[in-house]
């Protein structure tokens, strides 16, 4: 916990600095281009929403207002909405309610919205425009509002930082800890989008209530086909998700029910390293995918009294681990083969690497082929400890 809040102390110094340094590029007198700078606004995220009735982009933005304190600086959001037939034009719409041109290049977030990401040609347009425009950076972070509007999300009522872009960039640069989302950055969205055998996600954020107060939650996926968004994935499902794609670092798995000396007992693991290996085996004209993985786990928190000295009990809680994990990926599978039909799992992609000859045969038919796709699920999970006890608390007489 104390390492976690330091790492966001940290953080936070690390964005307070980067602002105090731009801010002192912007009023600090006598440099040639002084009249450039100081005639921009700096971004720090934004929602894209868009209008059907009017068939309108709107564009809010999130810029970084200093405040002076004393002698302090301190900083706060400012808001500015536009609307436009594009993004480019909904941008320089801007300019008469700001007095200035807004700057891109350290922009954290995009949000877009749930309309944006159902119109294919509007969604394609403004990704393209962030893709070609010299300001915005390649590593800026793509999210999509669950909320009726992605502006709802930059106007929330508690954040960590004054600066609502930053609090959601932390949260997905802190993924592993959680691992019920994926941070998705704009050069991997348009890699994915452009690649065979691949389908795109993007997380997913929605405001929830807490005390008495709206907060950000990033939480789930928003599924890809091509371009067009088909489906959603919860929090639990994107860890299965994570597992596939060997992009699961951390987080927590609870198991329920094991049964160990006559009782049914619910484990908590902590994940600590996770490894997963995705092969094709192509025998006698069929086709399958093996999924090996191989996690290493704590015992975090349980609910009954149990000796982990005990070898016969490690095993029972072992098996048990691995077949709840092998269950949420062929959970997954099955939702995103037989409802979705996008192979966000890059399955495509694997074979086109491993077996390109193949893949030149299959290709054409991969949607369909991939929709009945056999899969064959290993897990081997090793528990590395107990945290600090061997056995659990036992309440005296």
């Amino acid at each position: 916990m104390m390492a976690s809040m330091k790492r966001g102390s940290i953080m936070s110094k690390k964005k307070i600095f980067f602002i105090i340094i731009i801010l002192s590029i912007i009023y600090m007198g006598g440099c040639w281009n002084y009249s450039e700078v100081n005639n921009k606004i700096i971004v720090a995220g934004a929602g894209v929403d868009y209008n059907k009735e009017k068939e309108k982009l709107e564009l809010t933005v999130e810029v970084v207002k200093p405040m002076m304190t004393g002698e302090k600086i301190e900083f706060e959001s400012e808001y500015f909405t536009s609307t436009g037939d594009n993004l480019f034009n909904t941008i320089r719409n801007m300019i008469p309610k700001t007095g200035k041109k807004i700057f891109w290049s350290h922009a954290k977030v995009v949000i877009l919205s749930q309309e944006v990401i159902e119109e294919k040609e509007k969604l394609l347009s403004i990704i393209d425009f962030m893709k070609r425009d010299a300001e915005t950076r390649d590593d800026i972070m793509l999210l999509v509002s669950r909320e009726k509007t992605a502006k709802e999300i930059l106007k929330t009522d508690i954040r960590i930082h004054e600066i609502i872009s930053f609090h959601l960039e932390d949260m997905l640069e802190n993924q592993k800890s959680v691992s019920k989302y994926r941070a998705v950055p704009l050069w991997k969205f348009v890699d994915e989008l452009s690649e065979e055998g691949i389908s795109p996600t993007l997380p997913t954020v929605n405001v929830v209530n807490y005390n008495k107060k709206k907060i950000s939650q990033i939480f789930g996926t928003a599924v890809f086909k091509e371009a067009k968004k088909v489906g959603w994935l919860n929090g639990i499902e994107t860890k299965a998700f994570l597992f596939i794609i060997d992009e699961l670092k951390g987080g927590v798995i609870t198991v329920k029910e094991i049964p160990i000396a006559d009782k049914l007992t619910n484990i908590s693991f902590e994940i600590f390293n996770n490894k997963t290996k995705v092969k094709p085996i192509y025998e006698d004209k069929k086709l399958k995918m093996k999924i090996d993985i191989e996690t290493l786990v704590n015992i975090d928190e349980i609910d009954e009294n149990i000796d982990f000295t005990n070898e016969k009990n490690l095993e029972i809680i072992q098996k048990k681990g691995g077949e709840t994990i092998k269950e949420m990926i062929h959970s997954v599978m099955k939702k995103v083969q037989e409802e979705y039909r996008s192979d966000i799992f890059g399955f495509g992609e694997i074979i086109s690497r491993e077996n390109p000859k193949l893949w030149k045969e299959i290709k054409e038919n991969w949607d369909e082929i991939f929709i009945g796709l056999d899969t064959q699920v290993n897990v081997k999970l090793k528990i590395r400890g107990s945290s600090l006890r061997s056995k659990t608390i036992k309440i005296g007489d």
